[in-house]
């Protein structure tokens, strides 16, 4: 039987050919060693700058607090115990990332404008301000010193200077598309800017951690914020009046010559006028309440957080039914700003929509209303008749009873007021979650692309290879010094 001999290669022979294509291999060095020049004379730089934020979107959650106690164990929970945080935080990334804040940025920066000579420079360098009237393309202006007119609005320059103008909106896009917002583990959110000046790459991402944080501070937490104001001057007055009554009352026992109590029927009727007079100044206090939540459903800028303050309203399912789908209209119609303009006609059927829902709650508010008007005309009458029979006793005895029952009354509502202002600063603290910069952006000192080092190292490297593999083939191709053995 006789078996196949084996196939040697010489690949003495194959290097010797190899060596003779050297030219390929020069060639491929030379073509790398020409890329390299192209790309870091003709690509523009870029300038990479991050910003890290912190974005707790529930402190005051028990599952929040139960997930932070837990670390790395949380990844582990059943979506429906981990996935509204995570849902929340994508929303907040939609916000980071939506075309009104980035309209912002845009317009503070001035990135309508790309400075083309001089370069590597902040827009803010050359331009003072713009106004532009219409949508255009992209163009190439050159602008002096001074007010410059042209055909899209006119430009306020600070030097002379070659630049590309964009509209706001295709600005506004630009800017989306350098942008990169993402999760980098926990409740850690990184915001990198790809810039086209180092000063510029760091301004972007640590305005746009401003603005979003402003934002936050006068949408979500104005609520609480302006309550705790409304509370605190309350209190104030409170006090004051409490301080007023125990003054008059110091005063008439020390007239007397002796602390002795007033009359007990004289007492009762001073402590239930008291008592009557407190829970009318609380209707009073609700009604105005409420006449500014129903201008705000009228002006269509109500918000059902509103409610909050409304704890009888809260008892009906059918308005928590009406308040949960606001909130849901509300968040995707938020959702959706965040890759659609307002103008689409997503968002305008969201918008109807809520607008529609929130025109329900006015009924309900106006017959709540008119139930608090009744109640007080009620007790006005109650209070009517107790003072006439006050206005019967002797004026000192009176007198004393009813600064007495009004230092009570005052007296626990301090305290009361006390605690509703600890509750409501608390409120406004922790309302929206937990959001801060960790660290801001820095002007990088290097270009992050092209480095001409590293990118002429590639290339370069990159044409040698693709020579030495096209000598290779061809090589190969060539017929070669093949020994055989042959064995029987």
């Amino acid at each position: 039987m006789t078996e196949p001999a084996p196939i040697v290669i010489d690949l003495n022979d194959v290097a010797t050919r190899v060596r003779r294509r050297a030219l390929a291999v020069l060639v491929g060095g030379v073509i790398g060693a020409i890329a390299a020049a192209g790309i870091i004379i003709f690509v523009p730089p870029r300038f990479d700058a991050t910003a890290m934020m912190l974005i707790r979107t529930s402190t005051n959650d028990p599952m929040s607090m139960v997930k932070d106690r837990m670390g790395a164990l949380s990844e582990l929970l059943p979506g429906n115990l981990g996935g509204a945080d995570e849902e929340e935080l994508a929303t907040e990334l939609a916000l980071l990332q939506s075309r009104a804040v980035l309209g912002t940025v845009v317009d503070s920066l001035r990135l309508e404008v790309v400075p083309r000579s001089p370069d590597r420079i902040p827009p803010s360098t050359i331009v003072d301000s713009l106004r532009f009237t219409e949508r255009f393309k992209p163009e190439k202006v050159s602008l002096a010193a001074g007010a410059n007119s042209i055909p899209q609005g006119k430009v306020w320059a600070k030097q002379k200077a070659d630049v590309k103008l964009f509209d706001r909106e295709d600005a506004i896009d630009e800017l989306a598309s350098r942008i990169v917002v993402r999760k980098t583990g926990g409740n850690a959110v990184e915001i990198t800017y790809r810039g086209r000046d180092s000063i510029t790459a760091a301004e972007v991402p640590n305005l746009l951690a401003d603005i979003y944080m402003l934002r936050r501070k006068t949408v979500d937490r104005g609520l609480n914020q302006r309550r705790l104001e409304f509370l605190s001057a309350k209190a104030d007055s409170v006090r004051s009046d409490l301080r007023r009554s125990a003054d008059v009352v110091a005063a008439a026992a020390q007239a007397n010559g002796s602390g002795a109590s007033p009359d007990i029927a004289a007492k009762a009727l001073a402590d239930e006028t008291g008592m009557l007079e407190a829970k009318m100044s609380e209707l009073r206090a609700g009604e105005g309440a409420l006449d500014s939540l129903i201008g705000a459903v009228q002006t269509k800028h109500v918000d059902p957080r509103n409610l909050a303050g409304f704890p009888d309203l809260l008892r009906s399912p059918a308005l928590n039914d009406l308040i949960a789908e606001i909130a849901k209209v509300e968040t995707d119609r938020t959702t959706l700003l965040a890759t659609r303009p307002e103008t689409s006609p997503q968002a305008i059927a969201l918008a109807h929509a809520r607008d529609s829902l929130a025109a329900q709650l006015l009924p309900i508010a106006t017959a709540y209303r008119q139930s608090m008007v009744r109640q007080q005309t009620s007790i006005e009458h109650d209070l009517d008749g107790l003072r006439a029979q006050l206005s019967r006793l002797p004026k000192a005895a009176a007198a004393v009873a009813k600064e007495q029952a009004e230092v009570t009354r005052l007296a626990a509502m301090n305290a009361g007021m006390g605690a509703q202002v600890l509750t409501a600063r608390l409120a406004a603290l922790a309302e929206g979650g937990d959001v801060r910069v960790i660290d801001a952006a820095v002007a990088p000192r290097r270009v992050t692309f092209p480095r001409p080092l590293t990118t002429i190292v590639v290339c370069i490297a990159a044409g040698i290879a693709a020579g030495f593999i096209i000598a290779l083939l061809g090589a190969a191709s060539t017929p070669a010094v093949v020994t055989t053995y042959r064995g029987v």
